[in-house]
């Protein structure tokens, strides 16, 4: 350890440096990294400094094929402990804006590359950015780590967290996880030389029973740039000549290893954070993306298990695709990262490029694989099969039939079938469209849907009135001016209403309501080809509220892998330019009562009965005097010109009398994961006409979110990877979402000859019970209310089966000699 001369009182200071393949690379060309650590080191050189690197993991594979010299330094700071990797997720993102298995993989990816190649495992997660959420204290513990901090610097966004007087606290998750950290605080500095004066003055150098320095800096030698290591040592030296203070510099792990004794226990909520971003900007396009294309990687993943499962023929070369989809993964996490977020207009096109090949790889794969399974069931030439990716059965209409289909499985519909019930198809009532000129109601049995014609809005749903405003109706800003859009058309088309709906500005948006197929709920959907561009404020944004005919008492909403009540009260300042993003002065706008809903928001009585709002990607509320504001589209400055006109917004809504957290969780998915429909043009096979994989029994409040396996590339580096036991296990991720503990049983269809609970990495912890029953294995599994677990899986039929290629050498050995060399 290194401190400065005198024995004063001592003071810890630690650094973050703060860098990024993602853009920096893309904007400015090679090396960028590489500068950046030669000026880390040359500013621990200087100040005797030591402290921590925040590279986003696919950075470090990018240094370790464009700039290997530089990669070496960096494992040779780290060895010798004047450097620590912190952070290290992948692709560095707000996670909060991304669905529950990408905050997995963003860690266990970033942690499998900093192993792979800096040979150290992070203990410690710091990252620049607001990064949130519930679940991720225990997701930390889970992968290793034992260390964090809370300080996130005020960049392009602006985040809150509860300041602390505090040297340490212990963050706790929703689960009872704590992590000792940092936390925000007085003694925080940014990347800025200017902020060291102000920081010498502070009373907390000198009351704190152990004071900490944090400070984020951007280290890059460029005169191009405005954090370089020559304007940061004039600042050092004043404070490490301040009379009385002791500086004492460590690593993050270091500092906190030393303070820790002082950390109380504090469990933040969503209502004490608020994440500082310009959410719903530009449609939400880029989030709807991620989500698509991470529902698109699960569905192949888990379908491309059940294939292998089945045997050969596989629909690919290998029992499983290892490589499509992991480089599928990578694709998706790069472009989560925070600069293809709030930077959008800057670089955006160069990570939806990315995206673009991430997604294509998992399609390919899906549709690959469920072509293969479809291909071997039985039943003649066109046959109707019905696949399920998800962890649950579930009921779906075709054909005007509904039907079950199992878990991770698939189901053949019966074509012959007369509309009575035949194998669980059963016939579905038809919807009914009732227009008497001023309302049009879609009926279905006893369930109905009411559109006023002249307001354009949706005034009941199922019995529950809608509110003065309806559902549907649309407002933003435009030169300080309120907009509201008014119908100009009203149709009905066959089974649904179409509304045009107009501004002032001439743009128009169509507002289409159906009733959903599967359930007693309606569908809305927003969709334009131009919308006109709001004003640049988060209140001046497009949004159409939600406020239903309820007293409300209580708001839920979800995030990563986790459900929970939210007030959505509180006052931010979010920080804009004023023209160009790097040199215009910068103006503050006051967001009041912003919370996010990652899937859905419930607004409740106090009897539990509520109305459900699901979305495929409109993530952004306001509330409002009962209900709330859904964003649908924001014009973000610090994207200048850039704004994306085009709008697709979906949004589900269900009134009900009561659900629990995992049925919400589990109608969200259904909602933008349909069951996927094939129709082989051959005729079937010899598998049955019905199966599941893998379901989950016992625990109604947990659910089974992803199905995938992993090779010994997963495993370098971790001795007790289930892959030092298994040849490519079945990897089998579990959440518990409502809150209660207790035993579930996952029931595996095949030979399961031996299971484990492993940690998100797929390090094998302790192993489970196991027991044969009717032709299935039964694995039993402790869950703990909110615990995130994965399941190891011996599943003897899911073993590759190798071909004898041998005995085929004559179709290629001979086959180049022509008739004439013979």
């Amino acid at each position: 350890m290194s401190e400065s001369a005198g024995g004063g009182r001592p003071v810890w200071y630690t650094f973050g440096n703060h860098f990024h393949w993602v853009d920096m690379q893309w904007l400015w060309g090679y090396g960028v990294l590489g500068a950046s650590v030669r000026d880390m080191l040359a500013f621990t050189a200087a100040t005797g400094a030591r402290g921590n690197l925040n590279f986003d993991a696919v950075g470090y594979e990018r240094m370790a094929a464009e700039e290997p010299e530089a990669l070496a330094q960096l494992r040779a700071a780290v060895a010798a402990g004047t450097i620590e990797v912190v952070g290290a997720s992948y692709g560095q993102p707000y996670p909060l804006f991304h669905h529950g298995e990408s905050a997995v993989r963003q860690l266990t990816y970033g942690v499998r590359a900093v192993r792979r190649l800096l040979g150290v495992r992070p203990v410690s997660y710091w990252e620049e950015e607001f990064s949130f959420y519930p679940q991720l204290p225990q997701l930390l513990a889970d992968t290793g780590h034992r260390y964090a901090s809370l300080f996130f610097q005020w960049t392009w966004h602006t985040p809150h967290v509860p300041a602390e007087d505090a040297p340490a606290i212990w963050w706790e998750g929703v689960d009872g996880t704590r992590i000792l950290a940092t936390p925000r605080g007085p003694l925080n500095l940014h990347q800025w030389p200017e902020d060291f004066t102000a920081l010498k003055e502070h009373p907390l150098l000198t009351e704190s029973p152990a004071p900490v320095i944090q400070q984020w800096l951007e280290l890059l030698p460029s005169p191009d740039w405005m954090c370089r290591s020559e304007l940061l040592l004039d600042g050092m030296n004043e404070l490490l000549s301040t009379p009385g203070l002791d500086i004492r510099f460590g690593t993050l792990a270091e500092v906190l290893a030393a303070v820790g004794p002082h950390a109380p226990v504090r469990r933040y909520t969503m209502d004490d954070v608020f994440h500082g971003m310009s959410l719903g900007k530009n449609g939400d396009l880029g989030h709807r993306r991620s989500r698509e294309t991470e529902q698109t990687l699960l569905a192949a993943e888990a379908l491309s298990v059940l294939a292998g499962r089945l045997g050969r023929p596989y629909p690919h070369w290998d029992v499983y695709p290892i490589w499509e989809l992991e480089e599928g993964w990578r694709e998706l996490l790069a472009f989560q990262h925070h600069d293809n977020d709030e930077c959008e207009g800057l670089c955006g096109h160069v990570g939806r490029a990315g995206l673009d090949r991430g997604q294509a790889l998992a399609r390919a794969v899906l549709d690959r694989t469920v072509a293969g399974i479809a291909g071997r069931t039985p039943g003649p030439a066109g046959r109707t099969v019905l696949v399920n990716p998800l962890g649950w059965a579930r009921s779906v209409v075709r054909d005007g039939r509904r039907v079950e289909v199992p878990a991770v499985g698939w189901t053949v519909l019966d074509d012959d079938d007369d509309g009575d019930a035949v194998d669980g198809h059963r016939a579905a009532p038809a919807v009914t469209v009732v227009d008497d000129g001023d309302a049009v109601t879609l009926r279905r049995g006893d369930f109905q849907v009411v559109v006023d014609r002249r307001r354009g809005v949706v005034t009941d749903v199922g019995g529950l009135g809608c509110g003065p405003a309806g559902l549907g109706g649309l407002r933003c800003e435009r030169g300080g001016v309120e907009h509201r859009y008014v119908p100009t058309a009203v149709r009905v088309e066959s089974d649904r209403v179409v509304l045009a709906l107009g501004s002032p500005a001439g743009d128009e948006i169509q507002l289409t309501v159906t009733l959903a197929p599967e359930l007693d709920a309606v569908d809305l959907s927003f969709d334009s080809a131009a919308v006109a561009p709001p004003d640049g404020r988060h209140h001046a944004s497009l949004m159409t509220l939600v406020e239903p005919e309820l007293q409300v008492r209580t708001v839920w909403h979800d995030t990563p892998y986790a459900l929970g009540p939210v007030n959505g009260r509180g006052r931010y300042q979010r920080k804009y330019p004023t023209g160009d993003w790097m040199t215009s002065p910068q103006v503050f706008e006051e967001v009041v009562d912003p919370f996010t809903g990652l899937q859905l928001i419930d607004l409740l009585d106090a009897d539990g009965a509520g109305l459900l709002w699901l979305h495929d990607g409109s993530q952004g509320f306001l509330r409002a005097e009962r209900g709330a504001w859904n964003v649908l589209s924001m014009r973000d400055p610090w994207d200048e010109q850039h704004f994306t006109a085009e709008l697709h917004a979906r949004a589900r809504v269900l009134a009900h009398d009561g659900l629990t957290p995992a049925a919400r969780w589990r109608l969200a998915q259904e909602f933008t994961r349909p069951v996927l429909t094939v129709r082989p043009a051959v005729d079937g096979g010899e598998l049955p006409p019905a199966l599941s994989l893998v379901r989950l029994d016992g625990r109604p409040g947990a659910a089974v979110t992803a199905v995938y396996r992993e090779t010994g590339y997963a495993g370098a580096g971790l001795p007790e990877h289930a892959t030092a036991t298994l040849d490519r296990p079945v990897m089998v991720r579990l959440v518990e979402f409502d809150g209660d503990d207790g035993d579930a049983d996952l029931v595996v269809t095949g030979t399961v000859a031996r299971a484990w609970r492993a940690s998100v990495l797929g390090e094998l912890r302790e192993p489970l019970s196991v027991r044969a029953v009717d032709g299935a294995s039964r694995v039993t599994v402790h869950l703990r209310a909110h615990q995130i677990t994965t399941v190891v899986l011996d599943l003897a039929e899911a073993g590759k089966q190798s071909r004898d290629l041998d005995a085929h050498r004559e179709v290629w050995a001979t086959v180049h000699r022509t008739e004439e060399d013979r």
